[in-house]
């Protein structure tokens, strides 16, 4: 594999994890505000979710380019 497909594909899963991880964590969602607080975990504040949402979209994005920029 080439490097730029590697490292294509490492930042589509950076990505995906990020969009995952801002979702597991909403602000937005009381039942899971509830789950969180009694399980012991956390909830973003609104303007994290949205900067962790935007970056995981744009890192997958680039990933996506390179990873084709690299197959041609």
């Amino acid at each position: 594999m080439k490097s730029g497909m590697i490292r294509g594909i490492v930042l589509i899963a950076a990505g995906i994890f990020l969009v995952y991880w801002a979702q597991s964590h909403s602000p937005k969602d009381f039942g899971q505000v509830v789950g969180n607080a009694v399980s012991g975990g956390y909830t973003m504040s609104e303007p994290w979710y949205y900067v962790c949402l935007g970056l995981g979209i744009v890192v997958g994005v680039v990933g996506v380019l390179r990873t084709f920029k690299s197959m041609k």
